[in-house]
């Protein structure tokens, strides 16, 4: 659906503009997202005044891009109405990226330090990677409308929330502290999985923006499921 309005948002000012905006807002969520989490698996530092910026310029993107899609729709009512749609659906998902990633820093500000080398851990770390993977991915499928890529991203949030849910599952199910941990870690452990689930998430229903039509973006291609 969107390799088809592709075409039509190069013709639109405004309509381009606001593309334009929403893959430089997916970059910089981007980068936010490895700043924000890469002190908790990485150990890397950060600056806290630097992360909360960050996110705040990412609500502002999405203003804009309301603004911009607002100020078309009232120019010309009757072309690409779709594409505004799609427009304003896929930024409520970059803005949502920002807020999840400014959870994970604050996960490592509570915490205080890099997380161990627990199995649980090497797993989210693992997750972690894939994650920046996806965001590359994500960028390059909604800046060339690339439907294959695009169903990369939705094939490794597949992995991504499975691997997730079996992490909390585990952590829940099992009597006492898993493998020896301690009960602050599991804490840490279970709610990183969400973050990290929640922004593959999002990743994915951005790349279904290019292979889906409007009423199923979010949804699995051809089916009537909706992921998880």
């Amino acid at each position: 659906m969107f390799k088809q309005l592709f075409e039509f948002l190069q013709k639109e000012d405004l309509i381009q503009q606001a593309l334009a905006d929403a893959c430089e807002m997916l970059e910089l969520t981007r980068i936010l997202f490895i700043k924000a989490a890469e002190p908790l698996y990485e150990g890397e530092s950060v600056n806290a005044q630097e992360i909360y910026d960050m996110d705040q310029k990412i609500n502002l993107y999405e203003i804009e891009i309301r603004r911009k899609v607002m100020e078309h729709l009232s120019l010309s009512p009757r072309q690409d109405t779709t594409a505004a749609l799609v427009l304003t659906t896929i930024t409520v998902d970059i803005e949502r990226i920002g807020d999840y990633s400014k959870n994970a820093y604050e996960l490592w500000e509570i915490y205080g330090k890099q997380v161990n080398n627990e199995p649980v851990f090497q797993r989210l770390k693992q997750i972690f990677f894939n994650l920046k993977t996806m965001f590359d991915n994500t960028i390059k499928a909604l800046s060339e409308s690339d439907a294959e890529i695009a169903h990369r991203v939705m094939q490794t949030h597949i992995t991504n929330s499975k691997d997730c849910e079996e992490i909390i599952t585990a952590l829940i199910r099992t009597p006492s502290c898993s493998d020896g941990m301690k009960s602050n870690q599991e804490v840490l452990a279970a709610l990183a999985s969400r973050y990290l689930k929640r922004t593959s998430a999002h990743l994915k229903n951005i790349a279904s923006s290019i292979v889906n039509p409007f009423d199923r973006i979010g949804f699995k291609p051809g089916g009537t499921e909706e992921y998880e």
